[in-house]
């Protein structure tokens, strides 16, 4: 069976638009599903199936090839996986353990009286390395001038992984960060000659009182020339930002899809002191919003 879950909002037709395609017996071979997520055209498609190893298995594809893992794609998969009672609560509360290609990851699904409330998965410990860049040539490939590039010695560039590398570039505020228009190919070749999978901007002026940074992430490297959200490179944003003194241990609140007119809030929990980052934990709402399936005989097992 096949859905659209949009993650990290509780409102339809806003969030990360995800499919998911419960495939319990893995019957689809890697040629079909990478067709299927060209068909499905989102930036992920996620295939849930059973697993020796864990709960259950996710395989994660993007319009142009498998990837390892995806944060808004696995909380999509569990809250749908609740929502259908795959999952059911014990004492309000699920511990799930999910089989990726980056490894195994707890998640953590819970309920409020009776009624799915909220799902969390817990990323890998963050590494953070710094990166000198032409100031020039980035302002030139992201369409802005230099001084709206406000990454400096209390906040550098940086190339932040909590299962995904990303760049994180602090910009000067949402109104810039909204309206800058990249070089998308550009933007690729400095992902391929970086190491990362995307360029995740972040600026602390944010549209919601009480939010810690609003956000932008570009990835056509993955085949998505920009994220809606994402789950991997805001847990390393807000580890990054403990880390640096920035922000405090604890439930962070971070923005992101104002630009495409999308927008949604992603909790970042986490643990530790500017000295040690202990864990990191994203999590929030979903809807389901489609299901489907194709027609019989469509695919050759």
């Amino acid at each position: 069976m096949f859905y659209q879950v949009d993650a990290f909002s509780s409102q339809p037709f806003l969030g990360n638009p995800t499919a998911i395609v419960l495939d319990s017996k893995n019957k689809f071979s890697t040629e079909i599903r990478e067709s299927i997520a060209r068909e499905m055209n989102l930036s992920v498609t996620a295939f849930v199936s059973d697993s020796n190893k864990a709960d259950f298995k996710i395989e994660y594809f993007t319009p142009k090839k498998e990837v390892p893992l995806s944060g808004h794609a696995t909380i999509a998969a569990l809250w749908l996986l609740a929502d259908v009672g795959e999952i059911v609560p014990e004492n309000s509360k699920a511990s799930i353990k999910v089989e990726t290609k980056e490894g195994i990851f707890k998640t953590e699904i819970r309920w409020k009286d009776d009624v799915l409330d909220k799902v969390y998965m817990i990323l890998k410990k963050p590494t953070f390395r710094d990166v000198e860049l032409n100031i020039q040539s980035l302002a030139d490939i992201l369409g802005i001038r230099t001084d709206k590039i406000e990454s400096d010695e209390k906040l550098p560039l940086v190339i932040a992984d909590t299962g995904s590398p990303k760049l994180l570039i602090l910009i000067s505020s949402k109104e810039m960060t909204d309206a800058l228009v990249p070089k998308y190919e550009e933007v690729e070749r400095l992902c391929r000659r970086m190491k990362v999978s995307g360029i995740h901007l972040y600026t602390f002026d944010t549209y919601l009182d009480g939010s810690t940074s609003y956000t932008r992430q570009f990835e056509p490297i993955r085949g998505s020339p920009e994220t809606v959200v994402s789950g991997l490179a805001n847990g390393a944003l807000g580890a990054y930002l403990v880390k640096r003194g920035f922000a405090q241990p604890g439930t962070l609140i971070i923005e992101q899809g104002e630009s495409l007119e999308r927008p949604s809030t992603i909790e970042v929990v986490i643990k530790g002191t500017e000295d040690e980052i202990k864990s990191v934990k994203i999590g929030g709402k979903a809807k389901v919003i489609f299901k489907f399936e194709p027609r019989k005989g469509l695919f050759k097992k």
